[in-house]
């Protein structure tokens, strides 16, 4: 089976609009090509056919559609007789953004009230005079975390609700 190499203007402009916004959310450029192909695409596609249209590694390709699997942003099928997979975009909003959410947020969240109590416990170590100032800005930014901590799951709500 031959593989259509050529990416049309309008993949281009539809990748190029996933790139930005996977950039935007501190995600590789190429997890936003990768979906912007697939969301282009009338037809689910192999990763063969994704590494040939974006010019990129299969390691890349592989890495990409794994991870856009884990956020729930793309669905793997194998039609009958076929031995590869084939991939096509979720078009469901809240599935993309609730495994962004999900894969991405939360983890930081945890990670985030680690380091705050790593700082606090720092904070003894300070010369008096830096002391107060950092003891009010971390008290400042552990509001701030204790604030997003609390909006989350009301956030997650409001995406799942049909």
């Amino acid at each position: 089976m031959e593989i259509d190499t050529i990416i049309s203007g309008y993949e281009r402009e539809l990748t190029g609009i996933f790139i930005e916004f996977a950039e935007a959310l501190g995600m590789p450029a190429s997890l936003g090509a990768i979906y912007g192909l697939l969301f282009a695409s009338p037809v689910a596609l192999t990763m063969e056919e994704v590494t040939c249209k974006l010019e990129i590694s299969k390691g890349s390709a592989s890495q990409g559609l794994r991870h856009l699997e884990e956020f729930g942003a793309v669905i793997r099928e194998r039609a009958d007789g076929e031995r590869s997979h084939r991939y096509s975009a979720s078009l469901e909003l809240k599935n993309l953004l609730s495994g962004f959410l999900r894969e991405r947020l939360v983890p930081r969240l945890r990670r985030g009230q680690q380091r705050l109590s790593s700082l606090e416990e720092r904070i003894s170590s300070l010369p008096d005079k830096t002391r107060k100032i950092a003891q009010t800005r971390v008290a400042k930014l552990g509001r701030w975390h204790h604030r997003a901590t609390l909006l989350l799951p009301l956030v997650q709500k409001f995406i799942l609700r049909d």
